[in-house]
């Protein structure tokens, strides 16, 4: 997708918004390929906007009643974080629905475009993309960095039979739900900015009517 594409079918996607109505994005991608960083890349396109950022793991149930997956390495059932039924769907449905007083709320979350009742609620669907191997390299130095997730030997076999699976299985094909595709592999940079870039300047023109 190149900027002229995404400002094309931006400006189809907003048409019908005028100012004082309520933008709402959602961000859809792996685990490290780089949601929370790009919304924050959006937020700071629109300056004198009001900007609402959900970070939807907040929706997360509880380890008890998480799904579980095998892991060989532990050899003992693990919680499975990425799997659709980690999250509290109904009540993020629902907390969603109610946000208001904002010119723009931005949603990152992995699973946010799996769900068509998620769906709905957006204006604009984006999906993150970002090569497997690189995704999961970010994920483990993110985690490492934080100080979460545990050693990276443990990281690296959650990554192996969990993350990079589920990715494919359950995230990856949502991305055909998205209005945008935002690459976000390092060697193509220039390309996600102009795609960024290209969105905030469709909010803003839209601020402006």
């Amino acid at each position: 997708m190149t900027a002229m594409n995404a400002k094309q079918i931006l400006t189809a996607l907003l048409r019908d918004k005028t100012p004082g109505d309520q933008i709402m994005i959602g961000l859809a991608g792996g685990s490290g390929s780089g949601k929370t960083s790009v919304a924050e890349k959006i937020k700071a396109g629109l300056p004198g906007c009001a900007v609402d950022l959900i970070g939807l793991d907040r929706f997360f149930k509880p380890e008890e009643e998480m799904p579980r997956y095998w892991s060989d390495y532990h050899q003992a059932e693990q919680p499975h974080y990425n799997h659709p039924d980690s999250l509290k769907v109904d009540e993020m449905v629902a907390y969603c629905e109610k946000i208001t007083g904002f010119d723009v709320v931005l949603l990152d979350g992995h699973f946010c475009l799996y769900y068509p009742a998620m769906r709905g609620l957006m204006d604009v669907k984006c999906f993150v993309d970002i090569d497997l191997d690189e995704m999961l390299e970010r994920r483990t130095q993110r985690n490492l960095a934080a100080g979460y997730g545990g050693s990276a030997e443990n990281i690296w076999h959650y990554n192996r039979e969990c993350v990079g699976p589920e990715y494919i299985r359950y995230l990856l094909p949502t991305r055909a739900y998205a209005d945008i595709v935002i690459p976000n592999q390092g060697a193509r940079a220039t390309e996600r900015d102009a795609i960024l870039q290209a969105l905030c300047e469709a909010i803003l023109v839209r601020g402006k009517r």
